[in-house]
């Protein structure tokens, strides 16, 4: 054992109090909101015949599965803390990202639909960044510039998933089987292009959220990562330029390119030795 999880594993007792709650949090609020919101916000969207009416049955209790993933492991982790395990922090690391990304993503339905405002699952995530910023610095010992870091990285994990439902999204309202004033597949061909690319960005970042902070050979995070950016940049700005420019009948501003300019910016810190050096020295 380093000197470093031996620090890590002593006075567990404060962050096994705060896995308990986060992982019974999680668990227990990742079914109620399905059980309270879902209904009332597909209702909403089917009134109002948003696009996202055909994808969130499907994706909203996803990310209800990877919610109550993240508490489980939170709670693993929790027991971890309290038995002062080595193994704690790197399995409370892993616990808070997936938590951060099962609990972002479903307040833009609830919110855009309006049938819950604010987005409940907020309640999850806010606390759960605080905790991440606490488990990082104080229990990893990390500065504070690489756990700020791996939240861009985590940022760029969200959004590019994101993307890819978003693009799930126009795909699905833009297919002949679906659609009836549509007759061919080409208004469907760039979100089925990209809709893939976006999710395997997402968990390229997602491997390198997590390996910055766990990972020995920090080069193979940098390898994922890298790989993320590129993918990321190649799907998201022609997908942003595509909906801000050429499907739109005026120029608007798409949603779709925050997830490449996050990514991008990742990218600046992950191609410069010197930056990624100084963040992981």
């Amino acid at each position: 054992m380093t000197e470093e999880t031996k620090i890590r594993s002593k006075k567990g007792g404060f962050m096994g109090v705060v896995s308990l709650i986060l992982g019974a949090a999680g668990v227990i609020c990742s079914y109620l909101f399905i059980f309270l919101h879902l209904d009332n916000i597909v209702s909403a969207e089917t009134a109002a015949a948003t696009e996202c009416r055909l994808v969130s049955p499907f994706f909203i209790p996803l990310f209800a599965v990877f919610g109550i993933l993240g508490g489980m492991i939170w709670l693993t982790a929790g027991v971890g803390f309290f038995g002062k395990k080595e193994w704690a922090y790197s399995v409370g690391v892993i616990a808070v990202v997936i938590t951060l990304f099962s609990s972002l993503w479903p307040n833009i339905p609830a919110m855009e639909s309006r049938a819950a405002v604010p987005g409940p699952w907020f309640l999850i995530f806010f606390p759960n960044l605080l905790v991440y910023f606490i488990l990082i610095m104080r229990k990893g010992h990390e500065r504070g510039k690489k756990a700020w870091f791996g939240l861009v990285l985590g940022m760029a994990f969200i959004l590019n998933f994101i993307n890819g439902i978003a693009a799930t999204t126009r795909m699905s309202n833009r297919l002949p089987e679906i659609n009836p004033l549509i007759d061919n597949y080409a208004p469907a061909s760039i979100y089925m292009l990209t809709m893939p690319t976006n999710m395997i960005a997402s968990i390229l970042f997602g491997i390198a959220t997590i390996g910055i902070f766990l990972a020995r050979n920090k080069e193979k995070v940098r390898i994922a990562g890298l790989a993320g950016v590129l993918l990321a940049i190649s799907a998201g700005f022609p997908l942003a330029f595509y909906s801000m420019f050429i499907e739109s009948a005026t120029p608007a501003f798409s949603m779709f390119i925050l997830g490449p300019v996050v990514s991008l910016v990742a990218g600046i810190f992950i191609l410069s030795s010197k930056m990624w050096n100084k963040i992981n020295g």
